[in-house]
């Protein structure tokens, strides 16, 4: 399994880092971008327009399939993401994207997707790969409040707080209670090949 998790997935050094981990192109590549968590933040839809992300995976070269939880509300969509060079699940609020997630019950076959496919993750398509989503409920300016009560992914033992400022340190410490926290300034990437956790930048971690 290998999971490729992005502060921010769109940054000239998160792309530049994730060309290298596929193995150093995007051509002839095939990605199902996965934009559902930007719906949650943003009017519905909106990204198509908006989202700068959608314009960069767009120029990388590589064959581009939007995928669009919504549009399908059942295990339908499946079929849309099997066989895929890279799964890319975007931005915005994990709570919503984990509701759909399960809804479309991909939950229960991502890991033999996985087997094929790279997991990308960049903001809350990162924070969804734990098993709580604690870091969600208050993330600092964009809380989402009940998030907690669904689970993660748990596809990996710890939490990531994207877009990390060194100004936040304080308040992030007042929040967090338990377990370990990555924090990620963008530009910065964890990667997980078969257990083994890398970060690909400066490593700041809060553990309790």
């Amino acid at each position: 399994m290998k999971l490729f998790l992005a502060s921010e997935a769109k940054h000239p050094e998160s792309i530049e880092k994730l060309r290298r981990f596929i193995g150093g192109s995007f051509k002839g590549k095939t990605i199902a971008y996965i934009p559902t968590a930007a719906n949650g933040e943003e009017p519905f839809g909106s990204w198509k327009q908006n989202s700068s992300t959608w314009k960069v995976v767009n120029t990388l070269g590589a064959k581009v399939t939007s995928v669009q939880l919504e549009d399908y509300k059942n295990s339908s969509v499946i079929a849309k993401l099997k066989n895929k060079d890279l799964l890319w699940f975007a931005g915005g609020y994990p709570g919503y994207l984990m509701y759909w997630i399960r809804r479309c019950e991909i939950d229960k076959v991502l890991p033999d997707l996985l087997k094929k496919s790279v997991f990308v993750g960049s903001s809350a398509g990162s924070m969804i790969t734990s098993k709580k989503l604690s870091t969600t409920e208050w993330y600092l300016g964009e809380g989402e409040p009940g998030a907690d009560i669904i689970p993660g992914l748990g596809l990996v033992d710890f939490e990531i707080y994207p877009h990390y400022e060194d100004s936040l340190l304080s308040q992030i410490k007042k929040h967090w209670k338990k377990g370990k926290l990555y924090l990620l300034k963008n530009g910065e990437i964890i990667t997980v090949v078969d257990g083994k956790i890398e970060v690909l930048g400066e490593e700041r971690i809060l553990q309790r």
